[in-house]
């Protein structure tokens, strides 16, 4: 009998083990995979002035676009990438910052430097939210892209146009926005850096428009 509850004894210490011993396997795994985030509450609106339809995300409190604007306007101060319009379905268009002060659409706002701060913020910091915000794969951005497009905010590599040298530039490798703020200081995108910086630049930078609900 003191045989049988000995075994029976070393058994259950055993099996004590192998529990303990799987639970600290599977909690390793669960660190190394953790639960993707929920999804983000995502819809669309249709821009009054031309029918145009748009994504949007939410993104903590704000409300995004999560395209370009690609409204074109009837007065000067905008233009397609290398003046190609074919550009525009993806990359939407390039607006002086004086026009862009007058381009979001109805229940929209060009965003404050103070808003894109908020948005780098939620998302972590520069240094997080930068894989955070660009659109995944290497259709658009250069390689190597190891962007997560956590956010949904889907940042495209637009370029820019500079109107001091009659150039456009970095198509492929990086983007800017505008802002409300006088120095434009707003949302920079560059690969060279992978870092969502929050920067000022020229007001004769031509770069796209993302606005945020009002």
């Amino acid at each position: 009998m003191k045989r049988i509850n000995s075994i029976t004894g070393l058994l259950l210490v055993a099996m004590i083990i192998i529990a303990l011993a799987f639970s600290g396997c599977k909690k390793d795994d669960d660190d190394n995979n953790p639960s993707p985030p929920p999804d983000n509450e995502t819809g669309t609106f249709t821009d009054s002035r031309d029918g145009h339809v748009y994504d949007w995300v939410k993104i903590g409190d704000q409300v995004w676009m999560a395209e370009n604007l690609a409204y074109k306007p009837r007065i000067m101060g905008y233009m397609a990438y290398n003046n190609d319009e074919n550009n525009v379905a993806i990359y939407g268009y390039l607006y002086t910052w004086e026009l862009a002060q007058t381009m979001a659409p109805a229940g929209w706002h060009l965003p404050s430097k103070e808003e894109w701060r908020t948005l780098v913020d939620y998302l972590g910091g520069k240094d997080a939210a930068y894989n955070k915000l660009l659109a995944t794969g290497t259709a658009h951005w250069g390689s190597p892209n190891d962007a997560t497009n956590e956010s949904g905010f889907t940042a495209l590599p637009a370029g820019y146009y500079d109107q001091r040298y009659d150039k456009f530039k970095f198509m492929g490798h990086l983007t800017m926005f505008h802002s409300t703020d006088e120095s434009n200081v707003a949302l920079t995108l560059n690969q060279n850096f992978k870092e969502a910086s929050i920067e000022g630049k020229p007001l004769e930078i031509v770069v796209p428009i993302r606005c945020v609900k009002d």
